[in-house]
Formats: structure tokens, sequence, C-alpha cells
């Protein structure tokens, strides 16, 4: 089989073309700022792989310097005059040629960008961030750069003025190489999206500043007394309106977890007096700054749950994120609730009227104003709800229970008796008669519409 030469020769033509650009910038570079080995080798950024920007930058050095050494064995006498201008900006590795030319030590320049500190900036934040993090519990982490304005100024611009198209900025240089060190040296993983911890550096002191991040932890929650809110409820005076609530049962987290607080995030809320029970509710708790994140779910779950006292039970499921928030709380005018509510009656009614009652609740919309109770608390706006079905089971003539599968965020309080008439229509206008919730509990956080 015979080679094809003329692409070999393409191949040559193309590499002499990529080796010919990156001598002729750095030439062009290095004739007016004098550059470290990690500053010029970031203007190269994004030729090659596995390589350091030092390493780039020192190569180029080294065959910038080799080219022009063999110019000058060749007589070239125009080249001794480049060197000359050069070789200070080259740095250490023009060293030993320019004292064999000119007779005198180089006095090198710092370099324009980081005042030839970069390299030492790397080190130095390296090992105090392993120093901080070595010590704390945690898994993933994420390097943020706090860059001095003038180092960024005289970077972007000697960028824009050279039209360095293969270049990367000094704060994705530090991120890099001081993440390589972490996980060389720690195990932990870089997490773009839920890291455990953002480090932060600051270029050029390189300071070193944690900011650990939140813990969210996904559950479900059952109120198992009445008389229990959902947030720990206060007066203005420091009385408490309830005796425990659910967001105190997750305080115990707080202690576990050595967080600042935790914040509840619940799918919808039930009234004090109506208990949680069958599905149980979905909620996220999310945890402030944590220094300890290794937990069992299981074992997570049981602590809390001796916290409470049979008042609250409490069932983690899994982790998080803050994503996951929003959409729980999205969700919450999608779902279907079903409620069991136990209903008094001013007069007799027997098992022929609650037939005609669940009759006529199959799919029923309710025109809703905002209840007065909450009026005080809550926007008055007109709400239309679906009322899915009912099931009724009578225990007196003047006391039944209900079961109600309808829209969440129907008012079942005022479903019953009508609120006046800014519920419509009622169990009270069907019935004929006055009827009242005595009794509401919660059953079912049932799926999406």
């Amino acid at each position: 089989m015979m080679r094809d030469v003329s692409r070999d020769v393409d191949k040559t033509h193309y590499r002499n073309e990529i080796s010919n650009y990156i001598l002729a910038k750095a030439r062009e570079l290095l004739l007016l700022y004098p550059l470290c080995n990690n500053c010029l080798g970031r203007m190269f950024a994004l030729l090659g792989r596995g390589l350091r920007n030092y390493e780039r930058g020192q190569s180029i050095k080294i065959l910038l310097s080799m080219e022009l050494s063999r110019s000058i064995r060749e007589g070239d006498k125009e080249s001794i005059e480049l060197f000359r201008r050069l070789a200070p900006n080259i740095g250490e590795i023009a060293s030993t040629l320019y004292r064999e030319l000119f007779g005198e030590d180089l006095k090198r320049e710092e370099c324009f960008i980081c005042g030839s500190s970069f390299e030492d900036i790397i080190n130095l934040a390296s090992r105090r961030a392993v120093s901080i993090l070595e010590k704390m519990d945690l898994r993933s982490f994420l390097i943020a750069a706090k860059i001095d304005q003038a180092i960024r100024f005289r970077e972007d611009e000697l960028k824009r003025k050279h039209k360095l198209i293969f270049a990367e900025s000094i704060g994705s240089e530090l991120k890099r190489e001081v993440s390589k060190r972490i996980q060389k040296e720690l195990g932990l993983k870089p997490d773009f999206e839920q890291p455990d911890i953002i480090v932060e550096i600051t270029i050029p002191t390189a300071t070193v500043k944690t900011h650990l991040m939140p813990l969210f932890l996904k559950g479900l929650y059952w109120k198992l007394n009445r008389r229990i809110s959902q947030s720990l409820w206060v007066s203005r005076r420091g009385i408490r309106r309830y005796p425990f609530s659910v967001e105190e049962a997750l305080f115990i987290l707080s202690r576990i977890f050595d967080s600042h607080t935790s914040i509840l995030h619940a799918s919808g809320r039930e009234d004090v007096d109506a208990r949680m029970l069958g599905t149980g509710r979905p909620f996220i708790v999310e945890l402030k700054s944590p220094s300890k994140r290794s937990f069992d779910m299981s074992i997570l779950s049981k602590k809390v749950n001796e916290y409470s006292r049979n008042l609250v039970k409490i069932l983690f499921t899994n982790t998080a994120s803050r994503r996951d928030i929003r959409i729980i709380k999205e969700e919450v005018g999608r779902h279907t609730k079903l409620y069991k509510a136990l209903i008094t009656t001013s007069s007799s009614i027997n098992e022929d009227i609650l037939s005609r009652l669940e009759e006529f609740y199959r799919g029923r919309e309710i025109r809703q104003r905002t209840p007065r109770r909450v009026r005080h608390r809550r926007r008055d706006i007109i709400r239309y709800r679906i009322v899915y079905s009912i099931a009724t089971r009578l225990i007196t003539d003047r006391l039944f229970e209900s079961l109600i599968h309808a829209d969440a965020g129907l008012y079942v309080k005022e479903l019953v008796d009508g609120d006046d008439g800014d519920t419509t229509p009622s169990f009270s206008d069907l019935l004929g008669v006055e009827a009242k919730c005595i009794e509401l509990d919660v059953v079912g956080v049932l799926q999406l519409k």
C-alpha cells in the first residue's frame, strides 16, 4: 500500500502553524510584559491536555530561548538584540545564555499580571484549604475565587489587546489547581451543584474562607395529636400558643448536626386542631451550616421521634436539594387530599339524607371566599376547588362521619358549615340544617391531578 505523502505534509504544515502561532504570540507578549510561567502558560491553556499552565509557560519559554539561541549561533545579530529585550521578561530560563552573551547577571522583572506570586498563591492556598477541610465532616466541596480587581483588569486587557483566544482566567486556574490538591490529599469530590462546602480563595493574599452549605433532608410527618401547630407559634409577649409543633420536633437536628438552625419546608399545612394521619405530609428540613453531615436515615428518624414523645412522628426518606423545596411548594396546588371529618347537625338527619349528600358531591365545584377565621392573615379572594367524592357514616341522628376527597387548598370546615354563605354549596345548604365540623383529620396527600 502506498503511503499518502500529501496527507503527512498537510499534518506537518498544520503542526508548524500551531507551533509558529504559539511562539509568535509568546514573543509578542514577552516583548511587552514580564510573565511568569503560570501567567504565560494560561494564555495558551486550551492547547494541549494533561499539562499545568506552569509547564506550558515553562516549555514555551524554553523553546523560545532555544530558537533565539539557534539564530544567534547562526550569526543573526538582530536575534541578539531581540534576546536582550526578551530575557528580563522570560526570567530564570534565559539567565545562563544572557550571562554568556552580555557578561552580567540577568535582572528579572516581576510578572505583569500576578507579581510573580501565583505559584506560591496556589501552594499556600492549597495548604490552608486542606488544613481547614481535614478537620470537617465532608464529602464534597467547590472552590470559588475572589480576584483583586487590578489583577483581573490587567489579565483581561492583555487577552483582549492580543486576541488570545486559547486563554483561560486566573480564577479558573486557581480553582482547578487547588481542587486537585484537595482531591489528592483528602479524597473529597468536587460538586458543582450541591457541595457540602464552598472554599473561597482570595488572589493575591491566598486567604481562605469557608462557607458551609445547607443540608436538606426529605421526609414525611404525622401529627398524632390535636392542637399541634406546624410551626412554633409564639405571641408578641413571648407566650406560646400551642404546646408543641412539627418544627420543634425537628429542633434536635440542629444539635445532632451541629447546625445553626433548622427550617421546615412543608407541602402545605393543616389546621392546628387537625391531625395529620394516613400517608403523612411531605416536607423538607433545611439545616443551616451543619458541621456534621454523616448520618443514617433510620437512626435519625428514631432520635427525632424519641424527642417528640409520640406527639409527632417523622420518617426521613432521602436527601434533597433547594430545587426540591421549590417543587414541593409548587406541587401543593396540584395535590388532592383525603380528609376525615366528624360533623354535628342542629337537627336530626338520616342515612337517606346522607346518601343524597354523597350523590351531590361527585366532582362538584365549590366557590369559596377566604374564610373569616383566617382573613386577617390570608389574602381575601374567591377560589374554586373540586370535591371529587364524599363517603358518610351515620353515628347518631345528629352526628356523622365523612370521608372527603377534594383539591388541596379547600377549607373543609367551611365546606361543612358554609361560613355564612361565603362557601357554596355547603353541607349545611344540602342538609337543610346547620352542620359543624368538630374534628378534622388529614388522612391522605394523594397523587397529582
